[in-house]
């Protein structure tokens, strides 16, 4: 009588088990059916493609093709500000910008307009009124030229742009315009070449100390670049100190507040005339990291289907080359990979010249640190 009382009540638990079970799954099946609970679904794929941002950094939506090719741009920036200064030597007017003055002689042809092949550093340069001439009395440093009765056209910048499609971000080199560089055995500051001997031979030098062909140039002065970055509304940039600074004959005055802030175009242009680092940092370093806002800034304040009328604003504001049909056939790439950026720097010496210490940009060094980055020499 136990044992069978017993099985039974093993039998009876068993049975309950079994049948809460298929209750339990009978159950969850209804409720699936019910509610669409448990459905099997597909996520969509996961989408990589780089899309432009707005001022809060937000995605547009904008799916980019793959248009586009790589290209070079030289940003040169010129201290040229007609409306402040009247004595630019004429025939650099004129050689420049094709501006004819026509009641005021032209200056004489300086000697040392054009380099002279053949000359060379010598231990036995010495000075004189010129600068510092060699052995054979060619002139090798220039001391400079039109001090006295004509004023020089510089650049204040000088930025190699490069969109490289094939590694998929832009490269950034800013050139050091206050360092010397050899032209034929003799020494110039880099920001005097474009005044001394044109766009074309600046490209050149350009390409000799890097091995890259400029396909496109975009020139702009400093009576124009506050345009320029007003057209994008500024900037915003953490200025690093108090900047301040006044040259009443030059016709600057700077006074920055130190802090993130929105600069427009003329708080952008006094900082990159500011030049007193003795806290640290650089010209150079500020030059990029207000490259790298402008072109964040552009991409970012303009939606995608804007971007080509305000590079047409833009364009009127520049000398250059790169047309609006350019920007047009390479607006996928610019807006794809223009944040992902990176510097590439040039490599500078000390060197003596005479008595003279300068700072001049070594070439062949310079040059080896873009062939490391494959770049194409053609």
């Amino acid at each position: 009588m136990l044992s069978a009382t017993k099985n039974f009540f093993l039998t009876f638990l068993i049975a309950l088990v079994i049948f809460s079970m298929i209750a339990y799954m009978l159950v969850g099946l209804v409720l699936n059916n019910l509610l669409g609970i448990g459905e099997e679904t597909t996520a969509p794929a996961e989408d990589t493609a780089s899309t432009p941002e707005d001022n809060n950094q937000g995605s547009i939506g904008i799916q980019f093709g793959n248009t586009g090719d790589s290209f070079n741009i030289l940003l040169i920036g010129t201290d040229y500000r007609p409306s402040e200064f009247v004595d630019y030597d004429p025939q650099m007017l004129e050689r420049l910008y094709g501006i004819v003055e026509g009641e005021v002689l032209p200056a004489p042809t300086p000697s040392d307009i054009a380099p002279k092949p053949g000359s060379v550093v010598s231990d036995k340069s010495f000075q004189s009124p010129d600068g510092i001439l060699a052995e054979d009395g060619s002139l090798i440093f220039s001391g400079g030229f039109y001090n006295i009765d004509y004023r020089m056209i510089e650049t204040d910048a000088l930025v190699l742009l490069r969109a490289d499609k094939e590694r998929q971000q832009f490269t950034i080199t800013v050139f050091p315009t206050d360092a010397y560089v050899d032209m034929n055995g003799r020494y110039f500051k880099l920001s005097e070449i474009y005044g001394r001997y044109g766009l074309n031979v600046l490209l050149d030098k350009i390409y000799a100390m890097t091995g890259m062909t400029i396909e496109h140039h975009a020139i702009i002065s400093m009576t124009d670049f506050p345009q320029l970055v007003d057209t994008l509304g500024g900037i915003t940039y953490n200025v690093p100190f108090d900047m301040k600074y006044t040259d009443y004959a030059g016709g600057i005055d700077i006074d920055l507040k130190k802090g993130a802030q929105r600069l427009d175009g003329e708080g952008v242009l006094d900082l990159l005339m500011f030049n007193n680092y003795t806290y640290g940092g650089s010209r150079s370093k500020t030059t990029v990291e207000v490259m790298k806002k402008f072109i964040t800034t552009f991409i970012s304040i303009t939606n995608y289907n804007r971007a080509p009328d305000v590079f047409a604003k833009l364009e009127t504001l520049c000398d250059t080359n790169f047309t609006l049909n350019d920007f047009k056939n390479n607006l996928d790439l610019i807006f794809k990979y223009a944040h992902n950026n990176r510097e590439v720097s040039v490599v500078i010496k000390q060197i003596t010249v005479g008595n003279v210490e300068l700072t001049v940009i070594d070439e062949v060094k310079t040059c080896d640190v873009f062939a490391s980055y494959k770049r194409i020499y053609n």
